[in-house]
């Protein structure tokens, strides 16, 4: 099974984009209703991270949180399609994040991403597998996909520019940031 879709292909897909709804009222159950600030996705199949309208079910007054997708760097498929403003196919290569090496979004998700990001980026290997090391020093089992939102979140966070991009996605110190990894750690 996968969530890439196609025309005449959209069946399969569609449900396990609309299984993505639960992750958004586990959101919700968790936060009691009051929303996180930043919410980051992979994105690499280009699967849509808004199932529904906004991210979660109890969306503050304001609207949903911004929302961060994050993908390889070798299989950019989501940055090169806002970019161009219309769904595009990029060349692949190889990553750890198998899972997320997508060359074109999905015909399901595309108007959710198109519409629903606030803003993306694509990682490289290595921060993805930082990611997943210091995850598991937490306790956390998250493989290089699982990992990749850390990834995204620490390369938006820090570096030239920083400040900037904090000030537009509207984080401070106190902000509470979902990340959502969708992958375990692998099994060795």
């Amino acid at each position: 099974m996968q969530d890439t879709a196609w025309p005449g292909y959209e069946e399969i897909p569609g449900w396990i984009v609309e299984g993505y709804a639960t992750l958004c009222a586990e959101i919700d159950e968790q936060l009691a209703g009051t929303g996180p600030d930043l919410v980051c996705v992979p994105v690499g199949v280009a699967r849509s991270p808004r199932p529904s309208s906004p991210t979660t079910t109890a969306a503050p007054p304001d609207g949903p949180p911004p929302l961060l997708s994050v993908e390889p760097e070798t299989a950019a498929c989501v940055l090169a399609s806002l970019a161009a403003g219309t769904p595009v196919s990029v060349t692949t290569g190889d990553t750890v994040m198998a899972g997320l090496n997508c060359g074109t979004p999905s015909s399901l998700a595309w108007p959710y991403l198109y519409g629903g990001l606030d803003a993306a980026v694509a990682v490289p290997d290595a921060a993805s597998v930082r990611a997943a090391a210091d995850l598991a020093g937490l306790g956390v089992s998250s493989g290089p996909c699982g990992a990749a939102p850390l990834a995204g979140l620490r390369t938006v966070l820090t570096g030239a520019g920083a400040e900037e991009r904090r000030r537009a996605l509207g984080l401070d110190a106190a902000s509470v940031v979902v990340l959502l990894s969708t992958e375990g750690a692998p099994a060795c």
